[in-house]
């Protein structure tokens, strides 16, 4: 039984990571908009209030459904390294902590402006117009932004522009306190007004450029000018008579398809869900396919990565005979053949589209670098680069790094049946990989797949598990090899997911997770 109840609705649905995001989503539902307008006015407010995970200085993917092209359409709203670039530099000097340098071109404007122009009704101005407010007039700063603030105090406050604006009275900001960003509102208005070109062309990167050059950074005009977003071919799997779509490189989202492809050889539901060997399996198939990532992914503009050979039959089935009944220290890659921080959000409307959609800045308050005169806080991208000159993903000047940020559909023939995701860096594909088998497989609803404890791996035997896992579960991983490290009951580190599930009859059931501070609704 979940803690809380399962949102249902007939006529669309909204699941965002803060509640002004949905209110905004469900509006321009209201007033006539599509899934797509819905989610770019959600994930705008999104920007403005949770500055911590997102900034219209960062990076945005999503899968969008499409109900009259009955067909599932990738955006890649995602930056490259800068052409002036010192790469030498950075790898003798190591990464900084923060700053203007690591900051890749921001791509998140690019790909809210593209996905209107292909599936939008309302209207860029009107679109934006909920952040404008929330932006020129303030919100009510939340107990989890305060947090992130005071948590990064010495980061934020290191930069002028950080400080002026989230210590407003020279001290940490309070819950139920106003913040305002005149400055952001300033730069919404010109992209609300002249779209997409304001930021890369226009007005806004005028002084992006001259302010990132001042604060030490490498982006130039040159670099916003020649900014596209990508829309590559989205890839898919089979998985219990569903399509399973994921986000194609340069997300990661390829990591969650090979997890789901090697576990459709498996009778996942006889294991027993939340069982010791059903998290024991999950756990060394996530090893496998991050291991594979590590070897093979990197921007497919530079190298030959072709994802979807991660999912071919023959080589699931190899991947899938190394798994054993004791858990391993590390996983190697398998053979081919030849050939931070994050918010994220689900929209359902009544005419059949749907969106995934996330976006970041990476770390919590990206590069903690506001360029001054455009309240617009740049993302530390660049640090999803490798430094190390073998990796597919080495840093190089226009290349875009691999990205944790990945979005999931599910069809069912030509029909929609679940969006979810959830922020989390490295813990993104695996909670999708649990979200995936608790609704697919074992048929949960959505709140309660949301609810579920989770798992959570990032190296060697040591497993991480929310404190809701029985003690039997937990010593009989421990027998398995696995070395338990305790989490507390509800812990955020292993994401904050939302999920929509579209029923046979067209009613909509969204859910949000408890861990992080998301609502869902619909009308």
């Amino acid at each position: 039984m979940a803690y809380r109840p399962t949102v249902r609705a007939a006529n669309g649905a909204v699941a965002t990571g803060h509640h002004l995001a949905t209110e905004a989503g469900i509006a321009a539902l209201r007033d006539g908009g599509s899934a797509v307008d819905a989610a770019i006015a959600a994930a705008a407010v999104c920007a403005v209030t949770k500055p911590s995970a997102t900034s219209i200085g960062g990076d945005v993917f999503a899968l969008v459904y499409d109900a009259r092209q009955r067909e599932v359409i990738a955006y890649n709203g995602s930056g490259a390294a800068p052409r002036s670039i010192d790469v030498e530099a950075l790898r003798a000097s190591g990464y900084p902590t923060r700053g203007a340098v690591m900051a890749t071109v921001p791509g998140c404007v690019a790909g809210w402006g593209d996905m209107l122009a292909a599936h939008g009704r309302l209207g860029l101005d009107r679109v934006l117009a909920p952040a404008i407010a929330y932006a020129e007039d303030g919100f009510p700063v939340s107990p989890v932004l305060s947090s992130a603030i005071a948590q990064r105090a010495a980061l934020i406050s290191a930069d002028p522009e950080c400080a002026r604006i989230f210590m407003p009275r020279g001290r940490l900001a309070r819950p139920g306190e106003m913040l305002q960003q005149p400055d952001l509102a300033w730069s919404l208005r010109e992209i609300a007004r002249d779209g997409a070109d304001a930021f890369y062309r226009g007005a806004v990167a005028e002084r992006l450029a001259e302010g990132i050059a001042l604060a030490g950074g490498s982006i130039g005009r040159e670099d916003l000018a020649s900014h596209r977003t990508d829309t590559p071919e989205p890839i898919s799997v089979e998985h219990r008579g569903l399509r399973v779509y994921g986000q194609p490189p340069v997300s990661q989202g390829h990591i969650l398809l090979e997890e789901i492809a090697i576990a459709d050889g498996l009778d996942l539901v006889a294991m027993g869900w939340g069982s010791a060997e059903l998290v024991h399996t999950m756990v060394e198939i996530k090893k496998l396919a991050f291991a594979d990532r590590d070897a093979f992914s990197g921007d497919p503009r530079h190298v030959d990565f072709e994802p979807r050979r991660l999912f071919d039959h023959s080589f699931v089935a190899q991947r899938r005979k190394t798994i054993r009944g004791h858990a391993s220290e590390r996983a190697d890659a398998g053979e081919l053949a030849v050939a931070a921080h994050t918010t994220y959000l689900a929209v359902a409307d009544r005419d059949g589209n749907v969106v995934s959609l996330i976006e970041s800045v990476f770390s919590v308050f990206g590069s903690a670098t506001v360029v001054p005169g455009t309240g617009i806080l740049l993302n530390d991208r660049l640090r999803g680069f490798s430094l190390h000159e073998r990796s597919p993903n080495t840093l190089a000047p226009g290349r875009r790094p691999v990205h944790t940020l990945n979005t999931v559909i599910a069809l069912d023939g030509s029909t929609p049946r679940f969006v979810f995701g959830t922020p989390g860096a490295q813990a993104q594909v695996q909670s999708n990989f649990q979200l995936a088998a608790a609704l697919i497989d074992f048929g949960m609803d959505v709140q309660e797949a949301i609810e579920a404890p989770r798992w959570y791996h990032e190296s060697g035997r040591t497993l991480k598990l929310e404190g809701r896992f029985p003690e039997d579960v937990r010593r009989t991983l421990a027998g398995k090899g696995h070395e338990i490290d305790l989490l507390p009951d509800w812990d955020d580190v292993t994401g904050g997911a939302q999920a929509i599930a579209v029923g046979e009859n067209g009613v909509f059931s969204a859910g949000a997770d408890p861990r992080r501070e998301g609502v869902a609704a619909g009308y």
